[in-house]
């Protein structure tokens, strides 16, 4: 809704909306500060974008207000939004996880148990965001908010990045024994148990024949009984029958 300013009646400002209706402003001390910053700024030629884009890249209110040659109060108000703006940045940037060592802390304090006097400032560069930390060293880095991403852009920042990130890698070597196929149980069991040798049966043949030859009983017919397998493996059957 747009006002129309239609008289002044004592302390208050007459307006009035587009539909008809009437309103009244209180003329106080801001409104009178506000209505001279902006004649201020008027008859300097001051424009508000300029004035954004130069808090942007890291001028002062103060810096500005003397290239314009006006008062800091008629600065103020088109700063307060890019103000904003930088504190976020900074907040942000100070607040993002870094390697440190084998754990991740804040920028923040990463650098400041380096340097506790450090102070972070932002300003916007033609490639974005940069974030500078000033103490005993000077750190830079390229910064996008939105991403959460710090590219070190100074030999310092670049040392404290390599230096926090280092991680401390422990290698054992273990020797590796070449081991043979087990054989198969087979040839295990073969290879445990002894072998006889020819002698050996020969031998054993012997001292079976020179044994008595033990009376086996007949069948129920009256035959006789037929030898079993030992006996006519070992032969001794046969040395009974001759």
């Amino acid at each position: 809704m747009e006002l129309r300013f239609v008289a002044k009646e004592s302390d208050y400002l007459l307006l009035e909306s587009e539909d008809g209706s009437s309103h009244r402003v209180l003329i106080d001390d801001s409104l009178r500060e506000a209505l001279k910053n902006t004649h201020e700024i008027v008859s300097s030629g001051v424009i508000p974008k300029e004035v954004q884009q130069r808090l942007r890249s890291g001028a002062t209110i103060s810096e500005i207000a003397q290239h314009f040659g006006v008062s800091e109060s008629a600065i103020e108000p088109f700063a307060a939004p890019i103000l904003d703006e930088i504190r976020y940045v900074i907040q942000t940037a100070i607040t993002t996880l870094v390697p440190d060592g084998q754990q991740m802390k804040t920028l923040q304090e990463v650098v400041l148990r380096t340097q506790p006097d450090t102070t972070f400032k932002a300003h916007r560069g033609d490639s974005g965001w940069i974030l500078t930390a000033t103490g005993a060293h000077t750190y830079t880095w390229n910064f996008d908010p939105r991403s959460k991403v710090l590219e070190p852009t100074s030999e310092s920042a670049q040392k404290l990045s390599s230096l926090n990130s280092a991680r401390e890698v422990v290698t054992q070597t273990v020797p590796v024994r070449a081991t043979e196929p087990k054989a198969s149980s087979v040839s295990e069991t073969e290879e445990q148990a002894p072998r006889a040798s020819v002698h050996d049966l020969v031998e054993e043949l012997r001292s079976r024949r020179e044994k008595p030859e033990e009376l086996r009983p007949s069948s129920a017919k009256g035959r006789a009984s037929l030898p079993s397998w030992d006996e006519i493996v070992s032969g001794a059957h046969l040395d009974s029958e001759d």
